[in-house]
């Protein structure tokens, strides 16, 4: 007997993963991307995206953050140059940490979970951590399980691995999906001359982000395409802002939305903001307003004043995929035999990289997996959403 065939539609995190994962599984797996490498569009490809396992009282996702992390060492530990880096989690909070905030559960569930998180004061902010302004956090704590991943490059290694490991790949634009009587076949795909090319397949396993409630209409009510804005500034010293004095960040985050990473080897630092975000056409997602980066040196004039005039030497509209509640989506589209959605990463998703392609392989093949319970098919819509978290819950996005 041959083996299935299988198309997965997007080759970002979730597709990326899915791919790798269900061709090693034996499967004959075909992957659709606009481009051949990362496409800039995708959420997946940036600088650099949060990993933590610091979601308020949230345990699931505290485990699943945990599971990824141990993935996140064996990647190092197999690659050629570390795509992970462990400098912790800083998380800043403008009042005194209190139960049922994000900051204090946070806190709480990693100590009772056996990690050790120092908590600091004022007086300890500014020795620890000398460029942030202790006047304006009286309270927070710093996890040293966690970091950050350079998320493009994260990416591209898996579509690496998925050319290696005999994943064929079709450059095009998934148009639609085919089918035979109730059940889907395969998909249209328009290839960059303009013509239009059908993949058979047993299964199709749409991964295409921000663009899945326009190829899954039926989830238009569940998911929607946002834009959320992210700065670079540049730095000349770059070392004050790397190491321990400046690891990953999030401050005051349940009220500000205002997370950020340590300066890169180019010399910048990465400013992002996370609120209920922008509706938007995924392929018109429009710029950095001015008024945002006013609203960015406000922040930084006040958190961290030595930022506040630095250049914006760079700036990018990240598109997230929302689902109404905050979690992602996995699972076999029940109107539809031999369809799989993976989307809602609600920008959160990517820090799971390690896990991702597990979890959606086995939604494919029909194998029980531990996290899946969680990323069911949902069909009540945002007008019925008073069960989804809100900001404070999550926490700080992964962008």
């Amino acid at each position: 007997m041959s083996a299935q065939r299988i198309v997965v539609l997007g080759g970002g995190v979730f597709g990326a993963t899915a791919a790798l994962e269900l061709r090693r599984r034996g499967l004959e797996v075909t992957l659709v991307d606009r481009t051949a490498g990362p496409h800039p569009d995708a959420s997946s490809t940036d600088v650099s995206k949060m990993v933590r396992m610091d979601y308020g009282s949230d345990v699931f996702y505290h485990e699943l953050a945990e599971a990824a992390l141990d993935g996140w060492e064996r990647w190092n530990r197999a690659g050629d140059h570390p795509l992970y880096h462990d400098d912790g989690f800083l998380v800043l909070s403008s009042t005194p940490m209190s139960p049922g905030g994000f900051e204090y559960e946070s806190w709480r569930v990693l100590r009772e979970r056996g990690y050790e998180p120092t908590r600091f004061d004022r007086s300890s902010l500014r020795a620890r951590y000398p460029l942030w302004n202790a006047e304006v956090y009286p309270d927070g704590y710093f996890s040293p399980r966690g970091g950050w991943a350079e998320s493009g490059r994260v990416v591209a290694r898996l579509l690496a691995e998925c050319t290696r490991e005999g994943v064929k790949s079709i450059v095009g634009r998934a148009d639609g999906l085919a089918a035979k009587g109730s059940r889907v076949s395969g998909a249209r795909i328009r290839v960059p001359e303009g013509r239009m090319v059908d993949v058979d397949a047993d299964h199709v396993v749409v991964c295409v982000g921000a663009w899945t409630p326009a190829l899954v209409p039926s989830l238009s009510s569940v998911l929607r395409a946002v834009a959320q804005p992210v700065l670079h500034f540049g730095v000349a010293d770059v070392d004050a802002y790397r190491g321990p004095a400046f690891p990953p960040f999030a401050a005051d985050i349940a009220g500000t939305g205002w997370y950020g990473f340590p300066a890169t080897g180019d010399g910048f630092v990465k400013l992002g903001h996370h609120s209920d975000g922008s509706p938007v056409d995924p392929d018109d997602r429009g710029m950095v307003s001015d008024h945002h980066v006013e609203r960015a040196r406000s922040f930084l004039a006040n958190a961290i004043p030595s930022l506040a005039g630095a250049p914006v030497v760079g700036s990018r509209v990240c598109l997230y995929c929302d689902s109404f509640d905050g979690d992602l989506l996995i699972d076999r589209d029940p109107d539809r035999d031999g369809v799989v959605v993976a989307a809602g990463g609600s920008g959160h998703a990517f820090k799971f990289a390690p896990e991702l392609g597990g979890i959606i392989a086995d939604t494919v093949t029909g194998r029980d997996n531990r996290w899946a319970h969680r990323f069911r098919w949902r069909t009540t819509g945002r007008a019925g959403s008073e069960e989804a978290r809100h900001t404070s819950d999550q926490g700080p996005t992964q962008t």
